[in-house]
């Protein structure tokens, strides 16, 4: 496991985006990603961090709690995002809209991943935290893209 290559590359980050699957590795525990996940997360609660959430992310978390009727689970994940500090839930708005268009032209990209990663690169995030090894081949030079399987 390469942890402390992780831990290494979050100090060095002032903001963040992160995409779903890595709020659904945290929130149910899947592991082994839940050890990075568990780091990042507390360094954006101790403030060493921001991070930027697309609302697009916050579709994909609780559809899966929806289709099984777990409403509990869904007001779980909702009360863990409404408390999650230093984080703000960015809207999808036009100028989100048009450049995941962009990008979808650009790099081919299905239309959630050019949404989330619009949302990153439009908040100015250092840094775009997923799991989509697809995404790491694209060649953007505004935002570094991890990915956790490379630290685990």
């Amino acid at each position: 496991m390469e942890v402390n290559g992780f831990y290494k590359k979050l100090k060095n980050l002032k903001s963040v985006c992160i995409d779903s699957s890595v709020l659904i590795y945290h929130l149910e525990t899947i592991k082994p990603y839940n050890i990075l996940t568990k780091a990042l997360i507390e360094k954006i609660a101790g403030g060493g961090i921001f991070c930027n959430i697309s609302a697009l992310t916050i579709t994909e978390l609780l559809a899966k709690p929806y289709r099984l009727k777990d409403y509990d689970q869904v007001s779980v994940f909702e009360g863990f995002i409404s408390s999650l500090p230093n984080t703000k839930i960015q809207p999808f708005d036009y100028n989100i809209a048009k450049f995941a268009a962009s990008l979808r032209g650009d790099y081919n990209l299905r239309t959630p991943d050019s949404i989330i990663l619009s949302t990153a690169l439009i908040t100015c995030s250092d840094a775009f935290i997923t799991n989509d090894i697809s995404l790491k081949k694209l060649n953007i030079k505004d935002i570094k893209i991890l990915i956790l399987d490379e630290y685990l």
